[in-house]
């Protein structure tokens, strides 16, 4: 029975964790959830300061987003209502304060009002380099994952690096759509004008997924009858919406404040006002056989043997018994679910069969450390981080969720996602247990990784690609003004490379370029950066640098050039190259990157104009000047 108690557990206090199991069973949790009643909660003392500094400040102002429901909408009366505003509201009356709202014509013009300073707070947004700007933020008021919707035929997306074809639609001007084009290439993005329009894309065939915020995706689906639209995976952890106030940066103190207020507001207050927004009501018949549908295994987890029987026939008609039929559905878990003591050994009372397959161990070699502890598998360099976030999630009262490495019996590493949440006892005195899922999330990290390294290097030559190389020079940019932190770079041009390509042919230019790459990597230190820049042009930055470093490393790399051969089918090969070397300690105060950019452009260009095969930098690098250096 414990097994159960657990997935239910997790399903009651982190609705989005049956993604993991059934993409479309939160929707049905959504659907049942009932309201609970709002404590008064505790009020907050401020101190004489911060009275005094909210008496001088007047009206404290609030611009909404008018057109965002459930989270901040106009209501009939054309007053503000939504998710947003009752836990705004719930903090400033335990702060003894007044907020009053602005009402905006539509976002933009709400983020314009904050902008001009005439209203202190938007009240409801993720926080973003950009709004950073003129924004200082809030602890979140809300937490709220982002999710993939599909129609209800589309498989469960475990990995949407994996989708081909694909098209994704999203409201016009989210903050989304940038990170999506970088993390999401394979996808093509279709831009519509509203939350509502991105929803009926997908219903309609227009697109085959979008992804929006969990509360918003479950509100709309139920309010605009979208019943053949599904939850089908849950978004990256990057993707989690933490929803906060933005304060302007003027009023960092009106900041602190709210935090007290917010730091009141317990996590079932939350659920409720949640629950009040997202449980309404339709107003039109119901489509019971796509509850059926969805129901599934979901049925066995939250207990209703009806919905479990329906679906189980169809399996094996020999499970019919609600606790072989639970068996079944613990041992065809993508992972595991356990229960285990909160000591340091991570001491397992129960843990189901998929053990074996997870870790290399049978289930009976974890339970009570009879072989082997699960804090041994943990791999040593994530076991602090583990602890803590579980410290961190016991501490605030919450679920735990996690993503950290396990060294299995064979010692193959794997990454895993595990969720988790405290058992107390009666009393709630103190934890009795932990219970929750691991699942195996090894093929997502490999993709990842896989796609991020194609991302950031040349296919040809293997080094870095221009887009990463102007990344990194960017951040060196940005420690060098921070810190002094000096640096130089080369641009190095192949001389005559076209005569190569239009005599030998484009595969002999392939090679020469591949194995100059190669010999250009081994004349940098491990810690430089190398990098194609495009065609037959390189790029070298040499950190910590000081001229005479890199006139080092391209002296040797000419050197080395003099006794390469490059052989192309028998027929040798020979080149040369000319480069243009610019260093950071050069700059005036107020130019950047591009200007060091355009320095060692143009003294490659003059590098060329003098006859080529020798290096340029803004003056002698030394009274006896070597052939080739100027």
């Amino acid at each position: 029975m414990r097994p159960l108690i657990l997935l239910l557990a997790l399903l009651r206090r982190a609705p989005w964790m049956a993604v993991v199991l059934n993409p479309a069973c939160l929707l049905l949790a959504l659907f049942l959830g009932v309201p609970i009643t709002q404590a008064a909660g505790p009020s907050v003392a401020l101190t004489a300061e911060e009275t005094t500094y909210l008496r001088r400040l007047g009206p404290i102002t609030l611009a909404p987003d008018p057109d965002w429901a459930p989270f901040e909408h106009l209501d009939e009366s054309g007053g503000i209502t939504g998710i947003a505003i009752d836990l705004v509201e719930l903090a400033a009356q335990r702060l003894g304060i007044e907020i009053t709202p602005v009402i905006a014509r539509d976002w933009d013009a709400a983020v314009e009002l904050s902008k001009a300073g005439d209203v202190l707070i938007l009240p409801f947004l993720n926080r973003t380099s950009a709004r950073e700007e003129w924004l200082t933020f809030t602890e979140p008021l809300l937490i709220d994952p982002s999710v993939f919707i599909t129609r209800e035929e589309h498989p469960f997306i475990a990995d949407a690096t994996q989708l081909s074809d694909a098209t994704i639609v999203l409201p016009s001007g989210t903050s989304m759509e940038e990170r999506i084009r970088r993390d999401f290439p394979n996808l093509t993005i279709l831009q519509v004008p509203t939350e509502n329009d991105a929803f009926q894309a997908v219903s309609n065939r227009a697109a085959d997924l979008t992804l929006r915020s969990l509360t918003v995706a479950a509100y709309t689906i139920r309010k605009e009858g979208l019943f053949n639209l599904k939850i089908a995976g849950q978004a990256p952890e990057q993707y989690v919406n933490r929803l906060r106030m933005g304060v302007l940066q003027s009023e960092p103190l009106l900041r602190d404040i709210l935090d007290k207020g917010i730091a009141t507001i317990s996590p079932r207050e939350r659920e409720e006002i949640v629950n009040r927004h997202v449980n309404i009501t339709i107003v039109k018949p119901m489509d019971y056989g796509f509850i059926l549908r969805i129901a599934g295994t979901l049925a066995a987890l939250i207990g209703v043997s009806f919905y479990w029987n329906l679906r189980l026939k169809k399996i094996n008609d020999a499970l019919s018994e609600s606790e072989r039929s639970k068996s079944v559905l613990i041992a065809n878990l993508p992972g595991v679910a356990y229960r285990c003591r909160h000591d340091h050994d991570w001491t397992m009372e129960f843990i189901s069969a998929g053990c074996l397959q997870l870790t290399g161990y049978r289930s009976e070699d974890l339970l009570h450390n009879r072989v082997i502890a699960y804090n041994d598998l943990v791999a040593p360099q994530d076991r602090e981080q583990v602890r803590a976030i579980w410290q961190e999630a016991r501490d605030a009262d919450r679920p735990a969720a996690l993503e950290y490495r396990i060294i299995t019996a064979d010692r193959q590493e794997k990454w895993v996602f595990e969720q988790g949440v405290f058992v107390h006892d009666h009393g709630k005195r103190q934890v009795w247990m932990i219970e929750g899922l691991i699942i195996d999330i090894t093929a997502r990290k490999r993709a990842e990784a896989e796609l991020y390294r194609v991302s950031i290097h040349d296919e040809l030559t293997g080094l870095y690609n221009r887009r990463y190389m102007l990344e990194r020079l960017g951040a060196l940019m940005t420690e060098f003004t921070r810190e002094a932190h000096c640096f130089a770079i080369a641009f190095i041009d192949l001389d005559y490379f076209k005569k190569i390509n239009d005599t030998h042919g484009h595969p002999a230019g392939d090679l020469v370029l591949r194995e100059f790459a190669a010999l250009l990597g081994k004349s940098v230190r491990p810690y430089d950066l190398v990098g194609r820049y495009g065609g037959e042009e390189f790029i070298v930055v040499v950190t910590d640098s000081h001229q005479r470093k890199i006139e080092t490393m391209l002296a040797r790399l000419r050197e080395s050039l003099k006794h390469q051969v490059f052989d192309f089918h028998g027929t040798p090969l020979s080149v040369t190259f000319s480069a243009g070397v610019a260093n950071s300690g050069d700059l005036a105060p107020d130019e950047g990157i591009d200007t060091l950019i355009m320095q060692a452009d143009e003294r490659l260009y003059a590098a060329k104009a003098q006859g080529r095969d020798r290096v340029v930098y803004r003056r002698a690098l030394s009274e006896d000047t070597s052939p080739g250096l100027v």
